[in-house]
C-alpha cells in the first residue's frame, strides 16, 4: 500500500522509533489503516506486539496475507507476538449483565499492561531493538466499563514502556479508536481528543461530506 505511505508522508523503509501513533475513524472504516502498519513494521523486520481487542487471530491473517504478510510465519519466527484480547476480557462481557463487573487480575488495564511488557521484553531480548505494540480496539475497553481517563493513563503507560534512556532507540505505540464524532458517545470522542494529545501522528478517516460516493469511500486526514 505504497499509497497510504506517500499519504503519511512514509518511506519504505522507515523504522518510525519512538512515534506514538493513533489511527481513528468516523462515518468510514479506517481498519485498513491497521492492518496496513501492522504489515509494514513486519516487512521492515521490526518486532511488534499486537494486542487485538475486537477481531480474532483468523481475521487478521486472512486480511494481512492480501497484503503479502503472512502472520502466522510472523509468530513461528518470534517478530510477532500475537496477543487475544477477546479471550482475556471474554468474561467481562458476560458480567456486565450480571452484578460482580470488578476485574480480576487478568482481565484488569494493569493485567493487559503487565500481559503486553512481558511479550515485549521477550521480543527486546530476541531481536535486540525496542518493539512496536499495536492495540486495535480501544473503544472495546470502553464498552467493558474502563473509563476514557483510564484507558488513556493505559497508553501513556505503553509509550513509556520501551522509552528508557538506555535504549540507543525508543519502541513505537500504534493505538485504533472509533471516534465517536458522528454519533452520542461522549467518551469514546474524550478519549479521542486525549490520545490526539499524546500522539506524534494522528490518522483520522472520515466519511465524505458530500455523501455517499460509489468510487471514493471517504477521507483521510
Amino acid at each position: 500500500m505504497e499509497e497510504v505511505n506517500d499519504v503519511l508522508d512514509i518511506g519504505r523503509d522507515d523504522k518510525l522509533y519512538g512515534e506514538v501513533i493513533t489511527l481513528a475513524d468516523s462515518s468510514a472504516d479506517g481498519t485498513f489503516l491497521l492492518h496496513h502498519f501492522l504489515s509494514f513494521f513486519i516487512n521492515n523486520n521490526r518486532p511488534v506486539c499486537f494486542v487485538s481487542l475486537s477481531q480474532s487471530f483468523g481475521h487478521h491473517k486472512s486480511v494481512c496475507q492480501k497484503l503479502g504478510t503472512n502472520l502466522k510465519q510472523s509468530i513461528d519466527s518470534e517478530i510477532l507476538k500475537f496477543i487475544d484480547g477477546l479471550k482475556i476480557f471474554g468474561g467481562r462481557f458476560l458480567d456486565i449483565c450480571g452484578d460482580d463487573t470488578r476485574d480480576s487480575p487478568s482481565d484488569s488495564l494493569q493485567g493487559l499492561y503487565e500481559t503486553i511488557k512481558e511479550n515485549c521484553k521477550d521480543l527486546f531480548d530476541k531481536h535486540g531493538i525496542p518493539p512496536v505494540v499495536i492495540v486495535d480496539s480501544l473503544n472495546i475497553l470502553l464498552n467493558i466499563g474502563h473509563q476514557s481517563k483510564q484507558i488513556s493513563a493505559f497508553v501513556q503507560y505503553l509509550c513509556h514502556l520501551n522509552s528508557s534512556s538506555k535504549l540507543d532507540a525508543r519502541g513505537t505505540v500504534v493505538v485504533f479508536v472509533s471516534s465517536g464524532e458522528d454519533s452520542s458517545d461522549g467518551e469514546a470522542s474524550l478519549l479521542w481528543k486525549s490520545l490526539v494529545h499524546m500522539s506524534s501522528v494522528d490518522v483520522y478517516v472520515s466519511g465524505l461530506d458530500s455523501g455517499y460516493c460509489k468510487d471514493v469511500h471517504g477521507k483521510v486526514k
